[in-house]
């Protein structure tokens, strides 16, 4: 007769506070994805804009690691679109507006074939997006 015995070991890291943070929207926003010029430091979008798309928002996230800035994390429609600008601005900058506000100038490291997508707005970006009181929840 073998007899085996199988033990498992969990430990927790890190306190509560270092999970992250949602809060529940439910909104639209029009975002943009433009191709870019750099020169000296200054980022310009180039005219017309390679997507463009309403989309819809379940969730904003604060990570305590982000400071006073929130995710925005969302799933575009075109996602075979969307892969095929990613696949060709890799090492390159691309703008995303939302609302037609800046609010991203991202360097695209790879492919992105899944459609996902997320950008990092400041506070006061935040505050013009979204009710003031989702944003207080999360950045008291």
């Amino acid at each position: 007769m073998t007899v085996c015995t199988i033990g498992i070991l969990v430990i927790g890291c890190g306190n509560k506070n270092e999970l992250p943070q949602e809060e529940t929207v439910n909104q639209t926003l029009n975002v943009a994805i433009y191709a870019a010029t750099e020169t000296e430091g200054q980022i310009t979008p180039l005219e017309p804009a390679l997507l463009q798309e309403c989309v819809s928002l379940d969730k904003i996230i604060h990570y305590d690691k982000d400071g006073d800035y929130i995710t925005v994390p969302f799933q575009l429609k075109d996602s075979v679109g969307y892969a095929k600008i990613t696949e060709a601005n890799i090492g390159k900058r691309i703008v995303i507006t939302v609302d037609g506000e800046v609010v991203a100038t991202p360097m695209v490291q790879m492919r992105i074939g899944n459609g996902a997508c997320s950008v990092l707005l400041s506070k006061e970006q935040a505050q013009n997006l979204f009710p003031k009181e989702k944003i207080e929840k999360l950045l008291p």
